[in-house]
């Protein structure tokens, strides 16, 4: 999977949401494809994309792997439309490597005006300010878990990048608690799923519109698609696995 530390491949099937929920046994490749998923939206606007996470993309289409694509197709045309670039940077590398940097740049950085702006705040908030009341609540929810965001007080803690790594964390310790049979996997879940309801469902569309709208990259039109897709598709699986019988209790 991919990390901050590192990046290591390992195979992710497409997985059904409802093929996977069938029992207990099943649900570890479920979880597993929930933290490859998480990583790679989170590396994806967190910030420009690196030679490194590139060449892991493009190498055995691994974008191609992206889960739950197989039953939405919002997913698989943000695959293709992903694809599309990444194929051009096996042939012209550095080019399309500088205009995937100039494309995140003046859709979420600056100098001018931002097209699609990559905060929670500026979507929610009437002014459309940073550091406002739900820059707050975002932060609330990650010292719940003892999140502290990298730069942290420089950068607004509902960016996006940073929204996408706190449950990319999340989904890691669910896996975790459910190998040692720990019944705090339920509370985890529980907050992951309040997160995407009050959080990130409530802007992700507006933003994922106006990334289609402005970008000059299939890659960002593409990923934007992807995160929409599976977010609506994760709440669906979070209801699913909240309500199966014995998840979270100890089995020995």
């Amino acid at each position: 999977m991919l990390t901050n530390d590192r990046i290591e491949t390992v195979e992710h099937p497409n997985l059904s949401h409802e093929t996977q929920l069938r029992g207990l046994a099943k649900i570890r490749p479920l979880l597993e494809a929930r933290i490859f998923a998480y990583d790679i939206l989170r590396r994806s606007f967190l910030e420009e994309p690196s030679h490194e996470f590139l060449k892991l993309l493009s190498k055995d289409n691994l974008i191609g792997s992206f889960p739950f694509s197989e039953e939405e197709g919002e997913i698989q045309e943000g695959i293709r439309q992903v694809h599309s670039d990444l194929m051009q940077y096996e042939s012209v590398g550095e080019t399309i490597y500088n205009r995937l940097h100039w494309d995140y740049t003046r859709l979420f950085i600056g100098p001018y005006e931002l097209q699609a702006p990559a905060w929670e705040s500026a979507y929610l908030n009437k002014e459309r300010l940073l550091f406002q009341e739900e820059t707050l609540k975002v932060r609330l929810a990650y010292l719940k878990y003892a999140f502290l965001p990298k730069h942290f007080q420089h950068e607004a803690d509902d960016h996006l990048g940073l929204e996408l790594d706190f449950m990319y964390k999340l989904s890691v310790m669910v896996l975790e608690k459910y190998e040692k049979n720990e019944h705090e996997l339920l509370d985890i879940l529980e907050n992951q799923k309040r997160f995407l309801q009050e959080h990130l469902l409530r802007w992700v569309p507006e933003f994922q519109q106006n990334v289609c709208q402005h970008s000059d990259t299939e890659f960002y039109r593409g990923m934007s698609r992807i995160l929409h897709g599976f977010l609506r598709l994760d709440l669906e699986a979070l209801a699913e696995l909240l309500d199966i019988e014995g998840i979270g209790l100890k089995t020995n």
